[in-house]
């Protein structure tokens, strides 16, 4: 969970929609690469080490999601 602080200085990467969106195109391009280094990938370790690499940038890609919620959440007591 994303705290407050932290979701108000990354803001600044995620509310910036030129910013935001060449961000996205770059994750679009590392997780196409991943994803195809998944087809070919000839080993068990392969296969899992390139499906956690394309869960962190999918994750990356949820970021705008996370810091709006953080920073709209209540501080709990």
């Amino acid at each position: 969970m994303l705290d407050k602080q932290l979701a108000l200085k990354l803001k600044a990467l995620t509310g910036n929609p030129v910013i935001w969106e060449a961000f996205k195109e770059h994750l679009n391009n590392l997780k196409t690469l991943e994803l195809q280094a998944l087809v070919v990938a000839t080993s068990e370790s392969e296969m899992f080490r390139s499906q956690g690499r394309v869960n962190s940038l999918v994750r990356l890609e949820q970021l705008p999601e996370q810091v709006k919620e953080a920073i709209n959440r209540k501080e709990e007591i």
